[in-house]
């Protein structure tokens, strides 16, 4: 009965729910003091006695109080009545009946102050919810989860388990690849050595022990802690708590110690210099802080010091934001201490170009626009402003575009003068602006501006003597030219076309009017088929400019091109740099590279800007796997068709790419007998299906060998080109040439060889009789010429598999006259010897006049000569070629165009014995060109050997070892010297897509391929290497994938229609309308050209 005024007092809940009323509580408050002071003075007991452990964790206190709470609750409700407690309750508590429910609505006269100022609730006053049941939706099976990466806040993603739980797989299996530690094991090797007098059935016991040691064994357990001192210790073992040990559990393997113990220095050794030399730069900088160099130094450096190559050569996303992030700052640093303007300009293009990867679009662009209003006149940034316009996917409007590329040639041209460096960056934006049009869509204004320009500067007729300044001129020649074009008369590379120059002295005569093809309405049905057809169609039409006499279409503004849409981009250029403009149209024209084309125009063919190459031998393979389309032979692939042979015809001379230095044999050389320059031009104008009409490139580069006489590596050029593209007019062209040049050895040269691939030996071997007997007669300079043609004739001979007749024509080169047969001439050691003496004494004075073109053919036959006078020893015309490699080296450095011309004859040479001959050693071939790939790694003509070498061994993985350690290395330098190039990241991916599956190719390393190359910067903004991305996705038949490789695609290269067009050509039957519309609006959105416009049609549907 001690307990029952306790009992009566009862403690209120605390739950919500559960509120006293307020007359109660007045009356009941000195009954609840008391448990409530006594639980008080409980909880500050508590505290006082669990002050001095106060570093327990917080969670344990509440868990304590909480079951301490719960335990006096429990035992209260238990020596308490039911009955007397619900009585109790019902007059001491506030219940709230079930019949007064919260109203549903509340009225808020005054509103949130959020939505006016943050335009929505407050997001801290939004409560949190959470998705229950691990992505799972009710009504959908457990297969179609939502995709969190992919979903936001305004929309939900499903994705089908089945189809991602494999990629998911791979990416993470590749992902341990990427960063997973490696260990190395070995073999245990033998304790003892066998002792001489062992037979072959001795069996050594390296685990010997003595038999008192066995006995004590035997007696302790299995499993005892003491049987041995390499297991662990015993949890209770005096020797303490067991180490982690880094013994493996396999006895029969061990860690390689001693590697891990070498790469652990190599790594330290390395680290230490790249902190020296970290030091060392920054220190430079400290002393000298106005050197534009030491900081452009200490700025390339930061690569090197945040990942070392030979720890990890990749970064990932986060360290190449972190990298960019320091060169930004550092960059920042650096343009307020340099002064000099050329220093500044590099310290402010590495800063644009740090700042594309951390600076947000907006920002960026707005950073241009504020570094080109504070120097206008820094013509790099210009170039570089240029490229950011065109290939930035969020700002690029193609109107926008035009107007920075006039904006550039402007100040390029009030800057200009005489200045060689400022003609050669005019010249290259004039290509850029021009490819751009085209690929924009607007095939009649890329055409006509390269029409003016040839016009304007290779034909323009001879002025008086007081007009005829540089300065001068340009005004009154663009008012007389403006005349010449709106007369409309045939331009050059039109039919009947006679050029400005005649025209000024005879009126021409108009060409009678064309008319165009009229379009048919495109079918909803087959929206995608008719639309693209008439695409393609429309665009063949618009190669070349119509004129306003012709029938064109009226809703189509763009056919006919008026002299004020060319004006802006007219200027005139010197003679000397009219060659230049000559470079810059093969390279529109997507055609090779001439012999004598200067260095920095050859990088134009290695730029992805500037060489979109066509993918017509890549698809051969991709149509291969499209049929195939299985892995299913781990013997051959699915290129078994493709895979490299003995056979010239099926190996790599076929490659879809090409990079390499034009010569005379490659221009005229055999498809499948040794790499042609124009095999690549021959497929993209097949059928005249090619960015330009054939006959139109043919006639213009006809009017510009006429133009340049004393160019005749041009003229043997054109005969090459027609010998390739129109064989029956080839002949006739040389010889019209050779009625101007009567004298010219070289055309000669270019004549007979035409003769020979007409399949006419004795007429060729008679044009090179008589223009060697004829050049007795002429001068020294024009005879100087006769070592080219002795070479050809030689290789001519050695081809057709004469290789006795070539050897007897090349002792016949020191002979004063000429014989026409040869009739088993003797090689004697004098002859040979003579013929060696004529030979050097033609190098020696070739290499004195600084001619090393004709250099580098006396060194070829000093090789060949060799070779064929010791029995096709390929040993002994290696060492010959060492020796001329050492004197040319000792006027010009290795990396040089003869050097590397000299490389490429010892591959043919190289190629010739190994297809001629069967006794040959692979590691003489192997190691000869991998010497040759390390001074040229660009260069296809070593790589496609190497590959082909390479095929008869399936073991080791060489050539995706020297693609990735030397070719694929050259990009990752910024001033490191060696030039990018679009066409070795082409290679590697052509390397993977041929590989078959027992040399470990499969879908993923190639796919794997395709990724470097767009990460690439040399190949990220490349439509080619998109586009194969595209095809090789789409043969694979994942339409999923090849989308967001298309969206990628367009989102890297906006400028480009082909990309637009592709799912209208590929994707037929599983694109829907809705998701045609949205591309073709994207193509208007970005201002490209559109033939046949599609706004009816998507607006009928919509009704």
């Amino acid at each position: 009965m001690a307990d029952k005024p306790v009992l009566d007092q009862k403690p209120v809940p605390k739950f919500a729910s559960f509120r006293p009323k307020t007359n109660q509580a007045k009356s009941t408050s000195s009954g609840r003091e008391g448990p409530q002071n006594l639980s008080n003075h409980e909880e500050s007991q508590n505290a006082k006695r669990h002050s001095s452990s106060s570093h327990q964790d917080s969670s344990k206190r509440r868990r304590s109080r909480d079951e301490r709470v719960e335990t006096e609750s429990s035992s209260r409700n238990r020596r308490q009545p039911r009955g007397q407690h619900g009585k109790q309750e019902s007059h001491s508590l506030a219940i709230t009946s079930w019949n007064d429910k919260p109203e549903l609505f509340a009225i808020d006269k005054f509103g949130d102050e959020s939505n006016v100022k943050y335009g929505s609730l407050h997001r801290y006053d939004i409560p949190s919810y959470f998705r229950a049941g691990f992505g799972s939706i009710i009504g959908l099976s457990q297969d179609q989860k939502i995709n969190r990466e992919a979903s936001s806040e305004k929309h939900v993603t499903v994705t089908d388990l089945r189809g991602s739980l494999s990629s998911k797989r791979d990416r993470m299996a590749f992902a341990k690849l990427q960063t997973g530690r490696e260990t190395r094991i070995k073999p245990v090797e033998p304790a003892m050595e066998l002792r001489d007098d062992t037979g072959p059935d001795f069996l050594p016991l390296s685990n010997y022990k003595p038999t008192f040691q066995r006995e004590n064994d035997d007696e302790q357990p299995p499993e005892s802690p003491a049987s041995s001192d390499d297991e662990s210790h015993h949890y209770r073992s005096i020797q303490g708590k067991s180490k982690p040990s880094n013994v493996p559990e396999d006895p029969d393997l061990e860690y390689n110690v001693s590697s891990s113990r070498t790469e652990s220095n190599q790594t330290s050794s390395l680290t230490d210099e790249i902190t020296s030399r970290k030091i060392a730069l920054a220190r430079r900088v400290d002393l000298e802080p106005e050197n534009g160099e030491a900081w452009l130094d200490l700025i390339d450096y930061q690569d090197k010091i945040i990942t070392p190559h030979a720890i990890r050569p990749r970064l990932s996303a986060a360290e190449r934001f972190s990298v960019a992030d320091i060169k930004l700052s550092m960059y920042q640093k650096a343009l307020d201490s340099v002064q000099d303007p050329m220093h500044q300009e590099s310290l402010i293009l590495g800063m644009m170009e740090e700042g594309s990867k951390v600076w947000e679009p907006r920002k960026l662009a707005s950073k241009w626009r504020s570094v080109l209003h504070d120097n206008p006149y820094y013509i790099g940034l210009w170039t570089k402003y240029v490229d950011f316009e065109q290939t930035h996917f969020s700002t690029f409007r193609f109107d926008d575009v035009r107007e920075t590329f006039t904006k550039c040639l402007g100040i390029l041209r009030a800057v200009a003068r005489q200045d060689d460096v400022i003609l050669e960056i005019q010249v290259y934006v004039l290509l850029r602006f021009t490819l751009c049009m085209r690929e924009a869509g607007f095939l009649e204004q890329s055409a006509a501006t390269w029409q003016s320009m040839l016009e304007f500067n290779c034909l323009r007729p001879a002025f008086s003597d007081e007009e005829n300044t540089f300065e001068v001129t340009r005004k009154r020649s663009l008012d007389r030219f403006e005349e010449f074009w709106e007369s409309e008369i045939p331009r050059i590379g039109e039919e009947n076309s006679q050029g400005w120059t005649e025209t000024e002295a005879s009126t021409g005569e108009l060409p009678p009017p064309k008319a165009d093809e009229p379009l048919s309405r495109c079918n909803s049905i087959s929206l995608l088929e008719t639309w693209h057809d008439q695409e393609h169609m429309r665009s063949l039409q618009a190669r070349q400019p119509a004129r306003t006499i012709d029938n064109t279409l009226e809703d189509d503004p763009y056919r006919v091109v008026l002299f004020s849409d060319i004006k802006p981009f007219l200027f005139p250029l010197p003679s000397a740099s009219q060659r230049e403009l000559v470079h810059a149209f093969l390279a529109f024209c997507q055609l090779p590279p001439t012999e004598n084309t200067p260095v920095h125009c050859l990088a134009w063919w290695k730029d992805s800007l500037t060489r979109n190459v066509r993918l017509h031998g890549f698809e051969v393979v991709l149509k291969t796997l499209r049929s195939s389309n299985s892995d299913s032979d781990p013997g051959q692939g699915p290129f078994r068709h493709l895979q490299m042979s003995l056979n010239p015809a099926s190996s790599f001379l076929g490659s879809p790419v090409s990079l390499y230095l034009p010569s005379t044999d490659l221009l005229f050389a055999r498809t499948g007998v040794w790499f042609s320059i124009f095999d690549e031009c021959a497929l993209a104008y097949a059928e005249n299906q090619g960015l330009v009409e054939v006959d139109w490139m043919r006639r213009v580069l006809r009017v510009l060998v006429d133009a340049h006489t004393e160019d005749d590596s041009l003229g043997e050029y054109l005969i090459a080109l027609e010998c390739k593209l129109a064989p029956s007019t080839a002949k006739k062209t040389a010889k019209a040439l050779l009625r101007v040049r009567p004298t010219s050895l070289r055309l000669y040269n270019a004549y007979a060889l035409v003769e020979c691939r007409l399949g006419n030996s004795t007429a060729a071997e008679s044009v090179w009789s008589t223009a060697l007997s004829m050049s007795k007669d002429l001068g020294a300079q024009i005879r100087n010429e006769t070592i080219l043609l002795w070479r050809t004739w030689v290789w001519e001979l050695l081809d057709s598999s004469n290789p006795k007749r070539a050897f007897e024509r090349l002792l016949t080169l020191a002979d004063k006259e000429m014989k026409p047969e040869t009739g088993g001439r003797e090689s004697s050691p004098a002859t040979i010897l003579r013929t060696q003496r004529a030979l050097i004494d033609g190098r020696d004075h070739a290499l004195s006049f600084g001619d090393y073109r004709r250099t580098v053919l006396y060194c070829e036959c000093l090789t060949l000569l060799e070779y064929l006078a010791n029995s096709h020893s390929i040993e002994a015309a290696l060492s010959c070629f060492k020796i001329q490699v050492t004197l040319l080296s000792s006027r010009l450095p290795h990396s040089s165009q003869a050097h590397e011309s000299l490389h490429q004859s010892r591959a043919k040479l190289l190629y010739y014995h190994t297809s001629q001959t069967h006794s040959f050693r692979p590691g003489v071939i192997r190691s000869t060109l991998e010497e040759s790939i390390k001074l040229f790694p660009q260069n296809t003509i070593f790589l496609s050997l190497y590959a082909w070498n390479e095929s008869r061994f399936r073991i080791d993985d060489r050539v995706r070892s020297i693609v990735h350690d030397v070719v694929l290395s050259s990009h990752e330098g910024g001033r490191s010297g060696i030039s990018e190039s679009v066409v070795s990241l082409l290679f590697s991916v052509y390397t993977e897509l041929t590989r078959s599956t027992a040399t470990g190719s499969n879908v993923h390393c190639i796919r794997a391929s395709f990724e470097r190359a767009v990460e690439n910067p040399c190949g990220k903004h490349s439509a080619a290497m998109w586009k194969l991305y595209f095809l090789f996705e789409h043969s694979r038949g994942d339409v999923q994938k090849a989308k967001m490789v298309f969206y990628r695609a367009v989102r890297a290269c906006p400028w480009v229609k082909e990309l637009y067009l592709l799912p209208f050509e590929y994707l037929r039957g599983v694109m829907p309308v809705v998701e045609a519309k949205g591309i073709y609006q994207m193509l208007v959105e970005k201002e490209l050209r559109v033939f046949v416009s599609l706004d009816e049609v998507f607006e009928d549907m919509d009704d």
